[in-house]
């Protein structure tokens, strides 16, 4: 953690991860990666929580099958048109147009009018952003459409929130693990940065196993 915070302070965390990411070819996620593959069963109902454009959604909805679900959070309208045409070949995605949070309503969503740009998000990446509003809701309303046996949060440091937001949902039995990235980043720019300390804590308060796949991602595990 102390070359983390090094890193940060002098402003080369993010060029060093881009390094080792280029030079280590995809290994970089790797243990995330096939750690969250290997948890999600047939007949799963999986969360995917900042699903962006459905990498991740379309890889879950081949493991499930017909007997399982993937519900997509992605506010993001780009990259919500991208999921909606993936979801239309599918029968076991459903999508929900909204950011996962620790409150219901409308908030300001920064969209960066650059056409490939990846940097939509709650705060703004750029001075080449457009002010929307999306919807935010807590994951606990949407307990009853699937109750989720994995959760996968990609959320560019609004991780936090979107726990505070499912303190219901995380006390379901079924639900056997987590898997998060840490944007710690973001959260220092928040104003956040012991953000990950409370996650954890949430995490284990609610009987979880968390372990570190990697320097940014959480992999939180229990019996069902």
């Amino acid at each position: 953690m102390w070359v983390r915070n090094i890193g940060q302070e002098l402003h080369i965390l993010r060029p060093i991860l881009n390094a080792y990411r280029r030079i280590s070819a995809n290994a970089y996620e790797h243990n995330f990666h096939s750690a969250l593959l290997a948890a999600i069963k047939p007949g799963d109902n999986v969360w995917d929580v900042g699903a962006n454009v459905g990498f991740y959604t379309e890889l879950f909805a081949n493991v499930v099958g017909s007997e399982g679900k993937i519900i997509a959070f992605e506010p993001s309208p780009k990259a919500f048109g991208i999921l909606r045409s993936l979801a239309a070949k599918r029968n076991n995605i459903l999508l929900q147009n909204v950011a996962l949070s620790d409150t219901d309503g409308l908030v300001d969503f920064f969209v960066n009018n650059q056409e490939l740009s990846t940097t939509d998000g709650l705060m703004p990446a750029s001075d080449q952003t457009d002010t929307i509003k999306v919807t935010v809701k807590r994951a606990d309303t949407f307990i009853e459409l699937a109750s989720p046996s994995i959760i996968k949060i990609d959320v560019e440091g609004f991780e936090l929130e979107v726990l505070n937001g499912m303190r219901q949902t995380l006390s379901l039995a079924g639900l056997r693990a987590i898997f998060m990235e840490i944007h710690f980043l973001a959260l220092k720019k928040k104003g956040t940065p012991g953000a990950p300390i409370t996650i954890a804590k949430i995490l284990r308060d609610n009987g979880f196993r968390v372990s570190w796949t990697d320097p940014s991602h959480i992999f939180a595990s229990r019996n069902s």
